[in-house]
């Protein structure tokens, strides 16, 4: 055969690896477009393993599937009954759908199987604070932050209870403990803003709510409050200029709209 058609050949099985290579590599992105897809995939091969089951239900629960979240995580359980964190996965879900008992029952069984689990002491703190039972809140967020002492969120949260029971120096003691490890944590500034202005310390209120803003510059509630400040010193001005802010952002609001 001459030399130039073996070339050719060649070429073309080339060219045919290359088209076939690519089109399994759109194919696979096509079916991995997102975490969803991704995952029902997976659990479409490996029915039998959990952990693709508790992913798909993560997805679903990110897209607000809820049903189909709790069917997969259920899933997940019946395949493997000690895998604490589709307990709490299945927790959020029934929190997500205001089932707050069911939530409890499901971060407790999540504790029997792992009793220092920081993200389900985490969200039975969150569970009794909706429920508005603050002393079991307290316990779970301090026992929360005995395993994992570095969650800002957690600290923030503890400092909103203490501020609403009207410890509010024990309120601005956590949020500073929370400000020390994540210094822009935007709820955190407000917060501690908030419990500064309850004590009528109203330099150390507008720095904390700046401090928020400069995080977070449509942050309504922050530019009311500064506003009310202002207002108060007599710096109306710059007081309408911060209400009319904060209605750009949300029009509805009334505390603001009275201002």
């Amino acid at each position: 055969m001459n030399p130039r058609n073996y070339l050719y050949i060649e070429l073309t099985v080339l060219i045919i690896v290359v088209v076939i290579f690519s089109l399994a590599t759109y194919q696979r992105n096509f079916v991995w477009k997102d975490d969803l897809s991704l995952w029902s995939d997976v659990v479409k091969k490996s029915p039998k393993k959990f952990r693709p089951h508790n992913n798909l239900g993560k997805a679903y629960t990110k897209t607000r599937q809820y049903d189909l979240a709790i069917a997969e995580f259920k899933e997940t359980l019946r395949l493997n009954p000690q895998a604490d964190k589709a307990h709490n996965n299945l927790g959020s879900v029934y929190m997500d759908k205001g089932l707050i008992d069911l939530a409890i029952a499901e971060y407790e069984e999540a504790l029997k199987i792992n009793p220092d689990s920081a993200e389900a002491l985490h969200n039975l703190g969150n569970a009794y604070s909706s429920k508005g039972l603050w002393d079991k809140a307290i316990f779970y967020y301090k026992r929360s932050l005995e395993v994992r002492p570095d969650a800002p969120d957690v600290r923030c949260k503890l400092g909103n209870i203490y501020n609403e029971i009207g410890f509010v120096d024990e309120a601005i003691n956590e949020y500073k403990m929370a400000l020390i490890i994540d210094p822009e944590h935007v709820q955190c500034n407000y917060n501690i803003g908030v419990a500064y202005d309850k004590k009528g310390l109203i330099n150390e209120a507008i720095a904390y709510y700046k401090k928020a803003l400069s995080a977070k510059s449509d942050y309504p509630q922050a530019l009311s409050n500064l506003g009310i400040i202002y207002a108060k010193m007599g710096r109306l001005e710059e007081s309408i200029s911060l209400f009319k802010r904060a209605l750009n952002i949300d029009p509805d609001d009334t505390i603001t709209l009275l201002n």
